[in-house]
C-alpha cells in the first residue's frame, strides 16, 4: 500500500531548507537545493513563499543568499504548512456552522471529535520549532 505523507513536498522541503539557513545563513537556493537534494526550481518556488510569509530574507548579489528573518523558537511547523499551503484543518466540514450532515439529519456525531482532534493537531504543530530541533552547537544560549 502506498505512504501518505501528511507534510506536502514542498511543506517539507521549506522545514528543511529553515533548519539548514538556521544551521548556515547565507546560503544561496541552488546551494541549498543541492544540499537537501531538491529541484533547483522548485526550492526556488519555496523560499520565495517563505519570503512572502515573513520567514526568510533573499539578498542579491556578490554575497547573496538566503538567511532567516524570524528567530528559530519563534518558526512553528504549523506556521510553515501555513504560510506554505493555508489553514491546516483535519477536514473541512470543522469550518462549516452546519456541515452537511447535521443540515441532512440535525446532528452530527463525527463532528465534534474531529473538531476536537483538529485543536490538538493544530497545538501539536504550532509547538515544534525550529529550535528544537537544531544541533546544540547552534542554538544561542
Amino acid at each position: 500500500m502506498p505512504m501518505r505523507s501528511l507534510l506536502r513536498r514542498e511543506e517539507s522541503y521549506a522545514l528543511h531548507a529553515l533548519l539548514l539557513l538556521a544551521e548556515e545563513p547565507g546560503l544561496s537556493a541552488a546551494e541549498i537545493a543541492l544540499k537537501l537534494k531538491a529541484p533547483p526550481a522548485f526550492m526556488a518556488k519555496v523560499l520565495s513563499k517563505l519570503a512572502k510569509a515573513g520567514l526568510v530574507e533573499s539578498r542579491m548579489g556578490r554575497a547573496g543568499g538566503a538567511w532567516l528573518k524570524v528567530p528559530p523558537e519563534e518558526i512553528t511547523l504549523l506556521q510553515v504548512m501555513e504560510s506554505l499551503s493555508g489553514p491546516v484543518v483535519i477536514d473541512p466540514c470543522t469550518t462549516l456552522k452546519r456541515c452537511p450532515t447535521e443540515e441532512r439529519r440535525g446532528f452530527c456525531y463525527l463532528k465534534p471529535s474531529l473538531v476536537r482532534m483538529n485543536q490538538e493537531i493544530r497545538q501539536a504543530l504550532a509547538g515544534f520549532t525550529l529550535k528544537d530541533h537544531l544541533p546544540k552547537s547552534t542554538q544561542a544560549t
